[in-house]
């Protein structure tokens, strides 16, 4: 466990006292988008912002933005909603609002709706589950079919619509013992129930809630005395005539085992935590106790045990079937430890067997399995969930006493040496952390925690978590941030080979997402621009490719003949044609036949696609022995060259419709059929790539002709990148990166070399002219309306779409949640310029 950097609020020349804030709350999303709150006073105190809530994506720490609530008292609660797009805050006195991102912008945010709970102290806050879960599976790691090592288990919703649809809501559980239901209707109207948990309403300090199979919601709760027993709840939510209606059902409790301990029951008074170890595993809960100047930890767990019946009644049991109860159980305790300040469970989902789950750390593999601890001491341990064996440790106040701080300001951080709340990413790969300080702390969390274990392991382990990302759309920031330079060149190879061997349909739907993830990869290597760039221009290739054949529609409608997209691949397959004309001639013309104004409103993407063939075709003479040069590993993709050539016929087609559509090129010659050229050209490289040799052998004519094409038509001039920003273009190092707000730290040399200045499919021009990267058009110096930035690569696209056409509306509205890259969107304001 390493800091990768720690964020604070105060500028370096200004150092200002202010009172201690008691508490913090944060959240870390699935899209990797942090989240943290804290009392009124703190650093960043400001007249402006009434209790604000943060907003970080952790890429970029030093680029905040502070969401004003205007809660009554302070939040005690933050939880982002499965998509990551919404974001709930609760005050302390039953005040619970729901956030949204407003276009899907990191930095611009709006209230979508506000629920008072009758003035009651909210203990805790959670999102209703939706159905379904994807679960990594521990004991099928060594599997290359996705589909053993990552399983879809079928979860009922907590609360269904008509007809089994989920209903988004949360659930809200009070100091004074009262459950919460709120209900989002199909318009954001919220509906909210309560009942009382038990026969009459008791004080509650602590709670938490979980989620079976069957759509049952399970509370968790204490009343903060350790002579308490701590007690469950079952929960049964229905919505009967659009009217949700539940039932509360007790489940057994327990004492803890300090509570009847006679040496400890006076030492630990005070429960300060209880949480179940995942959100969707009611079998296990983690219970803190805490006394004056220590802690002891207790897990707990359910388990089967048998009856034993009274004499009468043993001759009526069935013979051969005692009687099973459920009963929890003491798993592990730990005592005597420095007070715990927070604790984070893990989110990701892990099938594992009883042997590894009672020997976790004998696997090597922590991710969601392993709980992260924090003490007052500085101290933060990362342990076994059920044997609670520590994985791995960090110490805080070792790692500031380091640090190159004023005597000042030394002494105002020395009371701040431990994290007042913590949370594990989605796959357990970081983990955030804020101190009373207001710093904000992300660490790095290898998967293979052990040293000298099998150089293959941590490999493979990384490559589960990415294709667990890649299968259910989760951001993967977290898992490359412990991906070191060397292991990139195997990861991609692992990967890889996994997805090669999944069946053809499986591999196109994650077609996407896997080239997004290998193009993340090769950017962590210092000469990997290249290969990251050609990634890039894959995936813009086949969006545009699939938006331009989705245009496409049979002559008769109930025909059960190939269509005409699939007519043309198979023609392109086969055909070694060079003349552009005869290979029209096979094809039905009358098929692709599209409504001219859609043809124009589709321009730019069809000059993109002429422009980069011309720009490919002009690389060819300069690819022999330099594999990392950006179009290498293009020219020697076969289906890549061959989906080219299917779209240059479609557009010589189509210009036969509407000629303005066709791509414009600057020809030396007036007589010059620029696109017959460069089908030739791009034909003849594809017979050479098809032939599926380690080494391409180029036909001399070939390079010849391609040699000669600055010299008959003009190459595009594209602009050189902006340098890389983020903390994943920087060189890993163990020593943590200090940033703070508003002011980015420098760039060095090395980044540059991450992307080289030929660079012209992803980026989004240079320094001094701003391209729109969704639409492929030109925006000038200082565009006249809203543009948003990716907060990755630092490509920009206008705010406001201009569509007209339902074709160009459908590829606007491809990249509205994310960029390119898998990038989030932020609105770029004032203080950016």
């Amino acid at each position: 466990m390493d800091v990768v950097y720690v964020r604070e609020w105060e500028k370096q020349d200004q150092v200002r006292s202010y009172v201690l804030p008691t508490s913090y709350v944060c959240s870390w999303s699935c899209r990797n988008v942090l989240a943290f709150a804290g009392p009124v006073q703190g650093p960043w105190s400001d007249a402006s912002l009434v209790r604000p809530i943060h907003v970080v994506d952790p890429d970029r720490p030093w680029d905040v933005h502070s969401l004003c609530t205007q809660h009554g008292e302070d939040i005690v609660a933050l939880e982002w909603d499965p998509s990551g797009t919404q974001l709930l805050s609760a005050g302390r006195f039953g005040e619970v609002k729901l956030w949204s991102m407003k276009d899907y912008l990191v930095n611009d945010w709006h209230l979508v709706t506000s629920v008072d709970l009758d003035g009651e102290e909210i203990v805790t806050l959670q999102w209703l589950h939706v159905g379904g879960r994807l679960t990594l599976n521990n004991m099928n790691m060594n599997s290359t079919v996705f589909n053993e090592k990552i399983t879809h288990q079928s979860y009922a919703p907590s609360l269904s619509e008509f007809g089994g649809k989920a209903c988004n809501g949360w659930v809200a559980v009070t100091a004074t013992g009262m459950v919460y239901i709120t209900a989002l209707s199909k318009d954001g109207m919220p509906t909210t129930v309560s009942e009382c948990l038990g026969n009459v309403r008791s004080r509650v300090v602590v709670a938490d809630a979980a989620f079976t199979v069957k759509g049952f919601v399970i509370i968790a709760l204490s009343d903060g005395n350790s002579m308490s027993p701590v007690k469950f709840y079952k929960l049964k939510l229905s919505n009967v005539n659009e009217k949700c209606t539940m039932h509360i059902e007790p489940l057994p409790s327990f004492f803890l085992r300090c509570a009847v301990d006679p040496n400890k029951k006076e030492k630990y008074t005070n429960v300060t935590h209880v949480k179940f170890e995942h959100r969707e595993g009611v079998e296990q809960v983690v219970v803190v106790v805490s006394g004056t100047n220590s802690s002891t930890i207790e897990v707990w767990g359910l388990r089967n045990e048998p009856v034993t019946l009274h004499k009468i009644f043993q001759p009526q049991a069935p013979a051969g079937k005692q009687p099973m109860a459920v009963k929890w159980g003491s798993l592990t305790t730990i005592a005597d430890r420095p007070l715990v300040t927070a604790l984070a469970v893990p989110k990701l989902p892990v099938q594992s067997s009883n042997l590894v789950e009672s020997k976790g750390y004998d696997t090597k593999f922590f991710n969601g399995s392993a709980l992260a601890i924090a003490f007052q001491d500085g101290n933060i341990h990362l342990v076994q969930r059920l044997t609670l064996h520590t994985l791995a440790m960090f110490s805080l106040d070792s790692w500031q006493r380091g640090l190159d701080e004023t005597s000042a300001k030394r002494q105002r951080l020395s009371a701040f040496r431990f994290l007042s709340c913590c949370e594990l990413s989605g796959t357990c790969c970081g983990l955030m952390g804020v101190d009373p300080g207001g710093r904000l702390y992300v660490f790095r969390l290898t998967p293979s925690l052990t040293q000298n274990v099998d150089p293959v392991l941590p490999i493979r382990h990384v490559v589960s978590l990415l294709e667990y990302c890649m299968l259910s759309g989760w951001d993967c920031w977290d898992v490359l941030l412990v991906v070191g330079p060397g292991m990139v060149e195997s990861v991609i190879d692992k990967l890889t080979d996994n997805y090669c061997q999944q069946n053809p349909a499986l591999q196109q739907i994650h077609l996407t997402r896997f080239v997004a993830i290998k193009a993340a990869l090769y950017r962590l290597t210092n000469n990997g621009g290249g290969k990251s760039a050609d990634c890039y221009a894959k995936l813009l290739l086949n969006a545009i490719s699939s938006s331009l054949k989705a245009l496409l529609r049979p002559t008769q409608l109930g025909s059960q003949d190939r269509g005409p997209s699939e007519k043309l691949a198979v023609l392109c397959s086969k055909s070694t044609e060079t003349d552009l004309d005869k290979v029209m001639i096979n094809l039905e013309t009358k098929e692709f036949v599209i409504e001219p104004a859609t043809l124009q409103s589709l321009q730019q993407l069809i000059q993109w696609v002429g422009d980069f063939t011309l720009y490919l075709l002009s690389l060819l003479p300069t690819q022999q022995g330099m594999p990392n040069r950006v179009g290498s590993t293009l020219l020697r993709d076969a289906q890549f060259l061959q989906m080219l050539r299917e779209l240059l016929v479609m557009v010589r087609i189509w210009g036969l419709i509407k000629s303005s559509c066709l791509p414009v090129f600057t020809a030396t010659s007036d007589n010059l059929d620029s696109l017959q050229l460069l089908f030739k050209l791009l034909t003849k490289a594809w017979m050479c790539a098809k032939e599926e040799r380690l080494s391409i052998d180029w036909d001399d004519s070939l390079v010849d002709e391609c040699c000669l094409l600055p010299s008959r038509m003009m190459v595009p001039n594209l602009d050189s990148p902006p340098p890389a920003e983020g903390i994943m273009a920087r060189p890993q190092s163990k020593q943590p990166i200090l940033v703070q707000v508003g002011n980015a730290p420098g760039q060095t040399t090395s980044l540059m070399m991450s992307y080289p200045s030929s660079d012209p499919m992803w980026r989004s021009g240079g320094e001094h002219l701003s391209h729109d990267i969704v639409r492929r058009v030109h925006l000038g110096v200082s565009p006249a309306e809203d543009v948003k930035q990716c907060s990755r690569c630092s490509s920009t696209s206008l705010l406001k779409s201009f569509a007209k056409t339902s074709a160009q509306k459908a590829w606007d509205q491809r990249w509205a949640r994310q960029c390119l890259c898998g990038g989030q969107w932020r609105k770029v304001t004032e203080d950016d310029d």
